[in-house]
């Protein structure tokens, strides 16, 4: 520790010109510093305790939820809306999980502390990062700027926790302003962990990632980067017949990006990213084989899913008070499976892969902002793609009960629409805004083929409707030194919704099946902060949304309830510490056996409330070491979202998985 103290001999010269300047600070709450656009540093210590993948650390924005079922690889919802609602890039690229029953969505490959920046876009109001984002947009972004000096920077982070915890992170960045060279690395552990009645909750994992990029700047408006990152990990899941192990990962990247060209044309940016998803899940790996009706033997299940992407986007200052952006993207993907229902007799490795679904989808799209008055801007976009999705399916279901596919070998294509408009002002310390918004999206992997769905009159998916959302937000913003306040409100019309339908009656068989109905729901999220004086600062959260299946008459599932989060911070400067309190209300409205790609509901929830506490030492301005216990009454809970329980070797039955019970942890922040 003393060592990491000492100042570091050589001068600044990270992606950040001002990256010796960073506060280190514990992250309570992130709110809206803009029109519906959320920005943070996923680097900072944040409480509750540190995220380990993508979703954890959404989780702690406000509107954000959990769909648990384990210690990793949980499935993020914003406003109730799961899967590919969410359009989630990483650093411009698209990654797309691999496994039919959403083992791996997206955020289970992301690293936070491996990123600069994490931007979330909430509702229909951009077209520029692909198409769906019928909920929000997610990007988590590395800075590439050019290097002031020659130099080496970067960060360490380190967090140790109860259950056998144990997180690192390296990113260290090297070079001059002729280029760089960036090294990331990242290793995830945890054993079990037990919940407030000290039960064992089946949820081990282990994750590791590289990434390694290549930057080339010969000028302040030129840079050529390449990219190359490999990862691979295991997971427990307490809500399922299997566990993941093998999250293996390989990407390949390559942007080009060109400033101050004309005097119209700002900029250009070339994008090019591979991604190759290769995952395994079966019952014996990471627990001890139990033989039973629906898996007599030793089983596994081999999906992979190849992506091919890229994006070609300009910037255009027409005049003085008008800006442009046009663009093209498009992406093919390829899903195959191989899998052994016995193991040890027919092992998957020598099983062919079969491709099952090819989806292919070319995009254009631009936005425009007009200064309509020294303090009010007109955002507009719009956007068009056309999708081609092939179903290779022969045989559906498992291979004990195999039926033909009535789609197999079948082609669809269709042209969708995407396209916004809002106003924006400021006045002193106040933003506003208020716009529509309408996105068609088309149904995803999981939606059309993920574990054999069925559609309300045929065994296949494959010729279920896209889903058309038509959505109103409106917003306010307030920041002066005392107070800080964002508020966002949004109601919606969905016709089409894309919904999963447990125990679904299809002839004489019933099926999980995707099913188009309309739907609509409302609601928002409050951010506001009081400085009390210098030292303490009081924070409070709350978001709320609520739903309704218009077609059955019944709430819209998977909503989550009312969330309440209240805070309370010192800050000294060297020292700062402060209590989170987070109270959840029941919930009642539910629709068991519906929901979406991630989770269905299963039942009514009760309320719940907890405490945590967390504090921090500033032992130099590079060096943070910050602390905290979360959950530190030690209540037995779990969320309304969380999975059921699964019948798992060695461990009590559960009927949704519960949280951890009192988890202490230890975080080591440095930058340099």
């Amino acid at each position: 520790m003393l060592l990491l103290a000492q100042p570091v001999s050589a001068e600044p010269s990270g992606t950040d010109a001002d990256a010796a300047e960073i506060e280190h600070i514990v992250v309570t709450a992130v709110a809206m510093q803009s029109p519906l656009t959320v920005v943070t540093n996923p680097k900072l210590p944040r409480q509750p305790l540190p995220a380990h993948d993508g979703a954890d650390y959404l989780s702690s924005i406000t509107g954000f939820n959990l769909i648990r079922k384990g210690g990793a690889s949980s499935d993020p919802l914003f406003r109730g809306m799961a899967g590919s609602r969410l359009n989630i890039l990483t650093d411009g690229d698209m990654l797309l999980g691999g496994c039919g029953s959403r083992m791996d969505p997206p955020t289970a490959y992301i690293a936070p502390q491996a990123y600069d920046k994490l931007t979330i876009i909430k509702g229909p109001q951009t077209v520029s990062y692909g198409p769906g984002s019928s909920a929000a947009t997610v990007l988590f972004e590395r800075n590439h700027n050019r290097l002031s000096a020659a130099g080496v920077s970067g960060s360490v982070n380190s967090t140790a926790a109860s259950a056998g915890r144990l997180d690192n992170a390296l990113d260290v960045t090297a070079g001059n302003p002729d280029g760089f060279i960036r090294a990331l690395a990242t290793a995830a552990r945890a054993d079990d962990y037990q919940d407030g009645n000290n039960q064992r909750i089946h949820s081990a994992y282990q994750r590791w990632s590289t990434q390694l990029e290549l930057g080339y700047t010969p000028s302040d408006d030129q840079t050529l980067l390449l990219k190359l990152g490999s990862s691979d990990g295991e997971a427990a899941y307490a809500d399922r017949l299997m566990d993941g192990s093998a999250f293996k990962r390989q990407n390949l990247g390559l942007k080009w990006s060109l400033a101050n060209i004309g005097p119209y044309l700002s900029q250009i940016d070339v994008q090019w990213h591979y991604n190759y998803i290769d995952h395994v899940m079966d019952n014996y790996s990471l627990r001890s084989f139990s033989p039973g009706m629906m898996m007599p033997n030793p089983a596994a299940s081999n999906p992979d899913r190849r992506t091919l992407g890229g994006r070609l986007a300009s910037q255009w200052q027409l005049t003085d008070d008008l800006s442009w952006q046009l663009g093209v993207d498009g992406a093919q993907n390829i899903h195959r499976i191989r899998s052994s229902m016995n193991q040890p007799v027919m092992p998957y490795q020598q099983q062919a892969r079969q491709e099952d679904i090819r989806f292919s989808q070319l995009g254009l799209f631009n936005e425009l902002t007009y200064q309509l008055t020294a303090s009010g801007q007109l955002v507009a976009g719009a956007r068009l793609d056309h999708w081609q999705v092939t179903d290779s399916r022969k045989m559906l279901g498992n291979m004990m009960m195999a039926q033909p596919n009535p789609t197999a070998n079948q082609s669809r294509d269709d042209n969708l629409s995407a396209g916004f408009i809002r106003y924006q002002g400021q006045h002193q310390a106040w933003q506003w805004y208020a716009g529509v918004g309408y996105n068609q999206r088309f149904a995803d992997y999981w939606e059309l083929a993920g574990n054999g769905r069925a559609s309300e009159q045929s065994l296949s998916a494959f010729y279920v409707k896209p889903e058309r959302t038509s959505q109103l937000d409106m917003g306010l913003v307030y920041q002066q030194p005392q107070w800080q306040l964002s508020l966002s409100l949004f109601a919606n019309r969905i016709d089409d919704y894309l919904l999963t339908q447990q125990g679904w009656q299809l002839g004489m068989q019933q099926v999980t099946a995707t099913r188009n109905i309309d739907a609509q729901s409302l609601g928002g999220e409050l951010d506001l902060s009081y400085q009390l004086n210098a030292k303490w600062q009081t924070t409070l959260a709350l978001a709320y949304v609520r739903g309704r299946n218009i077609s059955d008459s019944k709430p819209l599932a998977q909503q989550p309830p009312l969330e309440l989060k209240l805070g309370l911070n010192y800050d000294a400067g060297a020292w700062n510490s402060g209590l989170l309190w987070r109270a959840v209300a029941a919930q009642h409205r539910v629709a068991p056996g519906q929901g979406n790609i991630a989770g269905t509901d299963i039942a009514s929830s009760p309320g719940f409330a907890v405490l945590s506490w967390h504090g921090g030492w500033r032992i130099s301005k590079p060096v943070t070491l910050s602390a905290g216990a979360d959950n530190l009454l030690d209540k037995a809970y779990h969320e309304h979202l969380s999975k059921g329980g699964a019948m798992v070797s060695g461990y009590l039955p559960l009927a949704q998985i519960n949280e951890a019970g009192r988890t202490l942890w230890l975080n080591l922040n440095w930058q340099f």
